[in-house]
């Protein structure tokens, strides 16, 4: 049993993580330790080309390398072809038995010659995030001298997992613009999102240009008194309430949370998540406990690089002009005014877009490709 002590410390440790992101391995290392499981794996995969990468911990490099030449092909678990993405995908939690039969299991391909020979007999999977056609899930095992998963230990998993699913966020946030040896510092101030260090009270000590500027506009977020709030009084409750208890002094209290915040001028809210850090994740010379405020504004214009929609969704150049287009805000006729085609040519490069990606829709296009920029509600 997990006593309360050892949950506040681990919650320390996540919310940490999602801004030091070299300390996935041993965080999720640790979250396998209080299930009663012994190896992790984090893998973001590509559920088009089966192609990814992940963070793991106590797994050879090597299992990995398997995985993604040839072992993707035989997981029955993580489909590929990118069929599955119009489907419901809950952030769930289950094991392998929710999933089939221990005898089914046993007899896969998958299970025989490359679970098995790593010493894994059973899992637990905890769904992180879909965006575009990118699946990122946290992977639990046991070893078949190991029971199953048991209810104490799916219990503490859920309790967790919705502070697993913000930190992920949070470092995939950051890690949009994040370059190798960049300190944290800079990559607070070059982020597309806002952001806001807070100290326990709630007092804003930082923000970066994009809080500075959703912090300025007549409706939404707001600075008074130095202190973050919002406009509205009803959402203000609700932020101060997640910040407070982002600051609380007993660590078995001190947790991160979401909220999402409507504005009139905008279709859609704002997604705002409130993690505890300490302050030297930040180099703002205080070590002590401090609040990171992540505001993502779904309407800002974000332009999705071409050779990562190439790559996500297997598109020819055409088909990505085409998308990037749509993405725009361009209707099929500008689109075929600017590339100088016929509308027809533009409705069949289009129906291959929707073909490839797995929608059915413009919208749908958009959604998805909002997704893929990483602007999705965390």
């Amino acid at each position: 049993m997990v006593s309360e002590a050892e949950f506040g410390a681990y919650l320390d440790l996540l919310y940490g993580t999602a801004v030091e992101p070299a300390d996935w391995e041993p965080t999720i290392a640790r979250f396998a330790d209080l299930i009663g499981g012994a190896k992790a794996w984090m893998p973001s995969l590509n559920l088009y080309s089966g192609g990814g990468q992940g963070v793991i911990a106590r797994l050879e490099q090597t299992a990995q390398d398997s995985y993604f030449q040839y072992y993707y092909a035989t997981n029955p678990f993580v489909p590929i072809g990118g069929a599955t993405l119009t489907e419901p995908w809950p952030l769930n939690i289950a094991t392998d038995e929710d999933l089939m039969s221990k005898a089914q299991f046993t007899a896969l391909e998958y299970y025989n010659d490359f679970l098995l020979p790593q010493d894994i007999h059973s899992f637990v999977t905890i769904r992180l995030a879909r965006r575009g056609g990118v699946q990122s899930t946290l992977n639990i095992t046991r070893p078949p001298h190991k029971e199953q998963f048991g209810d104490s230990d799916l219990e503490i998993a859920r309790r967790l997992h919705p502070h697993l699913i913000r930190a992920f966020n949070i470092t995939r946030k950051l890690s949009a613009v994040r370059r190798e040896n960049d300190e944290l510092a800079t990559v607070f101030e070059r982020s597309t999102h806002g952001l806001f260090l807070l100290d326990t009270d709630g007092r804003v000590r930082r923000a970066n240009d994009v809080g500075e500027r959703l912090a300025g506009e007549p409706e939404g977020l707001r600075v008074a008194d130095q202190r973050l709030t919002a406009r509205n009084l009803t959402e203000a409750r609700r932020l101060h309430a997640l910040i407070a208890t982002a600051g609380a002094n007993d660590p078995g209290r001190r947790c991160g949370g979401s909220m999402a915040l409507a504005t009139p001028g905008r279709r859609s809210p704002l997604s705002i998540t409130v993690a505890p850090i300490r302050g030297e994740h930040l180099a703002v010379g205080d070590t002590g406990p401090s609040i990171l405020v992540c505001v993502t504004d779904l309407e800002a214009g974000v332009r999705l690089p071409e050779q990562k929609l190439r790559d996500l969704f297997g598109l020819t150049a055409a088909e990505t002009r085409l998308a990037l287009a749509m993405f725009e805000g361009l209707t099929q006729r500008e689109a075929a005014e600017r590339f100088s085609l016929s509308l027809n040519t533009v409705h069949v490069q289009l129906a291959r877009v929707f073909e490839k990606t797995g929608v059915k829709r413009q919208a749908e296009l958009m959604r998805l490709m909002m997704r893929a920029a990483g602007l999705e509600v965390g």
